[in-house]
Formats: C-alpha cells, sequence, structure tokens
C-alpha cells in the first residue's frame, strides 16, 4: 500500500498527524479515536450522516483486501472522513485513519495549506501567523492521545518521519528507522524518538512520556 493516501481536491496540505498504539480490536480502537476528537478543547463535527460514519467505521473494521482473489490474502484497514475544525474559524479538513503496523495507526489531519483562500473549493488558506494555530491542535491533541510521536508539515505525515521504503503497513516504523525528513514546521515526540534527531533545526517539543 503506498504510503501516500488519496488526498482530497486542492492543496497544497498542511497535515497534523500523529502514531497511535492499537491496544484494542479494531472497533474500539476507532471509536475511542473519533470519541476523543469530539471531546477536543476546539470543535470537531462530522461532514456526513451518522449512517455514513456508522459506515466508514464498519469499512475500516472489516478491511479491504490486498489480492480479492486470495483467500489468504491481507487485509488494510484505513478510512477517511470528511470533517470540520472550529480552529481560528470554521475550517474543513480530511480525517485519515489507517494502520501502518500490527501494532500502530496512524491520525492524520489534513488542511488546505496554500497561504490564499480558494473559494472555487470553499477552502480557507493557512498564513505563516496562522502555523502556531496548528502547533496548538497537535499540543491538545497530545493531551488527549499521549502518542508517541506526532507532526505539522507540507505534505509530510508523521510515517513520512521514518525510512521505511515499502508501503505500510510495515513493522520498520520504529525508532531505528526514525529519519528527519520532509517539509516539517512542528514535532512532538518522547524522548526516544528525539534522541536520534537533536541536531536538526525544526521544532521539536520533548514530552518523555515513557
Amino acid at each position: 500500500m503506498s504510503n501516500k493516501i488519496k488526498l482530497a481536491s486542492g492543496g497544497p496540505f498542511l497535515e497534523v498527524s500523529f502514531l497511535y498504539f492499537l491496544h484494542t480490536d479494531y472497533n474500539s480502537a476507532i471509536e475511542n479515536i473519533l470519541s476523543e476528537l469530539k471531546s477536543l478543547n476546539v470543535k470537531v463535527d462530522f461532514a456526513i450522516s451518522d449512517n455514513e460514519l456508522d459506515q466508514k467505521i464498519k469499512e475500516f473494521v472489516i478491511g479491504y483486501p490486498d489480492e480479492h482473489s486470495d483467500p489468504n490474502t491481507f487485509f488494510y484497514h484505513a478510512t477517511e472522513i470528511p470533517i470540520f475544525i472550529e480552529t481560528d474559524g470554521h475550517r474543513k479538513a480530511s480525517l485519515h485513519i489507517r494502520q501502518v503496523s500490527q501494532t500502530l495507526l496512524a491520525v492524520d489531519l489534513l488542511f488546505f495549506g496554500s497561504t490564499h483562500d480558494a473559494p472555487e473549493w470553499n477552502q480557507r488558506g493557512i498564513t505563516d501567523d496562522q502555523l502556531p494555530i496548528f502547533k496548538t491542535l497537535l499540543d491538545n491533541l497530545y493531551d488527549k492521545f499521549h502518542f508517541p510521536l506526532g507532526s505539522v508539515g507540507y505534505e509530510s505525515f508523521v510515517t513520512d518521519l521514518f525510512d521505511v521504503s515499502e508501503g505500510w503497513p510495515s513493522e520498520k516504523y520504529i525508532p531505528e528507522n526514525f529519519r528527519l525528513k520532509g517539509d516539517f514546521v512542528y514535532i512532538i515526540s518522547d524522548k526516544l524518538y528525539v534522541d536520534l534527531a537533536a541536531s536538526q533545526s525544526v521544532t521539536i517539543s520533548v514530552r518523555n512520556n515513557r
């Protein structure tokens, strides 16, 4: 599976992204993620009906096969949900949840990242002086999820911080393969990851959660 999932129309995208430990079954994991997002101190609304949201959850839990004709094929677990977030106002975003290893999910929030508004897509741009708003959003997400690694970057997911050539899922999303690459503006990391990138210039917040 490609490390880059299908994006909504428009772009470039500013991506607020973090890793989530898969400690439970798929249904409990996605239900917990969605519940915690709805309880953030910024308002999050799902831009689909309750029935459509239930279908998205079911699709994630069931997964989709790598090879339809192979009864022993691997099943990918991923979904995409349109949402609205009240950050500095009403913003459209796309929530992606995907399994990237046996024990990790990636939770990605994609925002229209151009510095200019795009009325034709009903999208608001993001200027440099607004970037602290999205850094604060990642801070708020950490307070909810206490994730091991999170990031804010342009066209860069948190999984892009790893030197992994094959697609996900992969068991190579481990500290030994951490590489600070891509267009990142902010990273939250536990000390396990930060030690490998201490010489880099990107802003890194050390939480030492372990």
